[in-house]
């Protein structure tokens, strides 16, 4: 018998298949016995779909996997720590930006610096793992960690979800307020987030700089008041303070001057005055005067009175390229011209008391005479017990003969004159004490007291 080329049934000699119903052709080949079968075909086909599925979960497990290396909060945290640990800046920088503070490469550097030297890496990490499986556990909105000693260093929260199967993180570094408190009026210039800063303040009136995230600063800044421009820094340590707050101490490049006066005894020491770039100070031996900027030369000079009469000293002049921190000058008077015009001062000052006394004198000799005040008030300064007094002498006192009255002696202590004038009467020289109120030059005097030497 034989067999049909198609199904392999056996059939008898003819022409057409019983079993398959096709037409069988003794005459053509029967096909390649290689050539799958049906049945092989369609459990074939049975196993693709299975295939393929298997294919589709190993390619979202091996998806997934990546996806969680990625972005799955651990992995996040991992990738703060590692920047951190590796110095990069950049990174740091965007992970701790957000949209409504931005953080500059610089600060990522001194923030980076900052949990290296408080904390260390090991600690670091150690408490940011912690902080992230806390939020697992516990589901808090945030989580902040901290050193030892309590400092805030960053804030962790929860901020909606990544591929809607992990949790997206945000880091936020806790800010601080840098406070300033300017010991004269003054605008600062400095760069702070990567923008200029320009803050104005009064003295001692507390300002804020800008804020900051945990670091310890030493900023380049500028400092002008009405002195001139002083280049310097601005330093804080965030870790300084346990508040939202933290002072600044300020550095520039400042200049002291020391000033000595020569020749200045003879003028009235109360009326000493330095002048440095036209401003004028209360001289004060010993005392340093400043701040003033130490890339700007410096002129300075002196003055003094003498009875209203000013006199100046030459002017010395220290140069920036000259310029130190701390300068001594000394300027000098003329003393020959000082001493010259007090003499002549006082020469003149006791030419108008002796005057004075010649007129009190007559005037007195008149009320003793007239049994009257009238003469003699003009001279004496009303409500002293002097006053009082001749006010019942005269009507009892009778007139002197003219008298030669010449001044022996003169001391002035603030608007008080100490005279000692000598008289002859009859022959007699004899002595008497004056205490007059006047002007410096001598005008306008007034006798306070008089009391006679027997």
């Amino acid at each position: 018998m034989k067999q049909c080329p198609y199904c392999k049934e056996h059939i008898k000699t003819k022409q057409h298949c019983t079993h398959c119903r096709r037409q069988v052709n003794s005459a053509v080949e029967p096909p390649n016995r290689d050539e799958p079968t049906h049945d092989t075909t369609k459990s074939i086909k049975k196993l693709i779909p299975l295939i393929i599925l298997s294919f589709i979960i190993i390619l979202l497990t091996i998806l997934f996997l990546l996806l969680k290396n990625f972005n799955s909060p651990e992995s996040q945290a991992k990738l703060l720590v590692n920047a951190v640990d590796n110095d990069d800046t950049s990174k740091v920088a965007t992970l701790l930006s957000t949209k409504n503070n931005k953080v500059g490469r610089k600060e990522a550097g001194i923030y980076i610096a900052f949990i290296k030297d408080k904390m260390g890496m090991k600690q670091f990490g150690k408490k940011v793992n912690q902080a992230v499986s806390h939020l697992d556990e516990d589901r808090p909105v945030s989580y902040e960690v901290r050193t030892d000693k309590g400092q805030k260093v960053l804030r962790i929260s929860k901020n909606g979800r990544r591929y809607l199967i992990f949790d997206n993180l945000s880091f936020q570094a806790p800010m601080k307020q840098a406070i300033l408190k300017p010991n004269t009026k003054a605008t600062y210039e400095f760069v702070a987030d990567g923008a200029k800063k320009k803050v104005m303040g009064e003295q001692d009136q507390p300002i804020v700089l800008s804020e900051f995230i945990p670091g310890k600063y030493t900023i380049k800044a500028t400092k002008t008041t009405s002195r001139g421009t002083y280049n310097g820094q601005l330093k804080f340590d965030t870790s300084s303070s346990d508040h939202d707050r933290v002072h600044v101490k300020e550095e520039f490049e400042e200049a002291h001057v020391k000033v000595s006066l020569k020749d200045s005894d003879s003028l009235d020491q109360d009326t000493l005055k330095i002048m440095i770039n036209g401003e004028t100070f209360d001289y004060k031996e010993h005392e340093a005067y400043g701040p003033f900027p130490l890339n700007k030369e410096l002129t300075i000079s002196a003055q003094g009175k003498v009875q209203n009469k000013v006199f100046k000293t030459h002017t010395q002049k220290i140069k920036t390229v000259e310029g130190k921190e701390n300068n001594k000058v000394t300027v000098k008077f003329n003393d020959d011209a000082i001493k010259k015009y007090k003499e002549a001062q006082e020469k003149d000052t006791l030419n108008k008391i002796t005057d004075f006394i010649e007129k009190y004198t007559s005037a007195l000799n008149t009320a003793y005479k007239d049994k009257s005040m009238s003469a003699i008030t003009p001279y004496i300064l009303k409500d002293t017990e002097y006053y009082k007094v001749m006010k019942t002498r005269v009507r009892n006192q009778k007139a002197i003969d003219d008298q030669n009255v010449k001044v022996t002696d003169m001391n002035k202590t603030d608007r008080f004159y100490s005279v000692i004038v000598q008289t002859e009467e009859e022959g007699e020289t004899k002595q008497a004490h004056y205490l007059l109120q006047g002007d410096d030059d001598g005008s306008n005097l007034k006798v306070v007291n008089y009391e006679q030497y027997e």
